[in-house]
């Protein structure tokens, strides 16, 4: 076995919703990991003396002015090589920058590290979860590798329903390929509830998406082995007590752990 069983839970390991980030490009909102993030998950996981990474080809595609100051875009492409004890992987993945600085050389040193750094990451992401992987859009398939020497890195990807996050009102707020995105959104919904009857119908409305996280995906925990549903039903527990004594309402506040348990016997949505 050329990977060992923690690289193996690893690689099947999502990362933290705090760790993902978003941005808007052309009206759509775009999920992603730092590169920083990417590269620190590849040295925990494989070790950083067992890959590393080298840039086949850079070039730079288009160079003027944006906002009255030098700017250019770069393309690269960059190849991945991560040692087991038996074998070696190889990755490759193409990447765009663009950057703008005070003078063109400032420009063009960051456009070419953002074009590395985004190339990296696509690399990376077709090794599994931890790199990005689960972000992708149900219909998205990451690029294929040049060189393919395992079985457990190459695996297809079945096809997703969405996850679809529902307001205190029942009627859906998010609808999103992946569960980790539908997690963070739920978790913002859950921080900015103020009311405590809108918090009961929040829940109450999205507990089979909390089963169904429990069902099909037994894997989504964190580094300290907690379920993304056992995480969001005690945020949950903790947010309605806070508002409960802050009402000095009855608001029914259930234990955190009986809650989690209860999941399991709801009907996925």
């Amino acid at each position: 076995m050329t990977l060992t069983a923690r690289q193996k839970k690893s690689l099947e390991t999502a990362p933290p919703a705090e760790a993902i980030r978003s941005r808007e490009e052309n009206g759509t909102t775009l999920s992603y990991l730092e590169g920083w993030y990417v590269i620190q998950e590849a040295n925990r996981i494989f070790g950083a003396e067992r890959w590393d990474r080298i840039t086949l080809t850079a070039q730079c595609v288009w160079q003027g002015r944006h906002d009255g100051k030098p700017a250019c875009t770069y393309t690269a492409r960059v190849r991945l090589c991560v040692r087991t004890k038996d074998e070696t992987f190889v990755r490759e993945g193409s990447g765009a920058g663009h950057a703008q600085g005070t003078h063109l050389g400032e420009a063009h040193g960051h456009a070419l590290k953002a074009a590395e750094t985004d190339a990296t990451k696509r690399a990376l992401a077709t090794l599994g979860a931890p790199f990005g992987l689960t972000l992708y859009d149900a219909q998205a398939k990451p690029e294929t590798p040049a060189v393919s020497c395992s079985a457990h890195f190459n695996r297809q990807r079945p096809a997703v329903r969405p996850w679809i996050l529902r307001g205190a009102n029942g009627e859906a707020v998010s609808v999103t390929a992946s569960p980790i995105l539908c997690c963070s959104a739920l978790r913002r919904a859950i921080e900015g509830t103020r009311d405590g009857d809108e918090l009961l119908a929040l829940y109450e409305n999205n507990k089979r998406i909390l089963a169904r996280l429990v069902a099909e995906k037994p894997n989504l925990r964190d580094k300290t082995d907690r379920h993304y549903a056992e995480i969001l039903s005690t945020l949950y527990q903790g947010k309605l007590k806070r508002l409960s004594e802050k009402s000095e309402s009855r608001l029914p506040v259930r234990d955190a752990g009986v809650l989690t348990h209860s999941l399991e016997q709801q009907p996925a949505e």
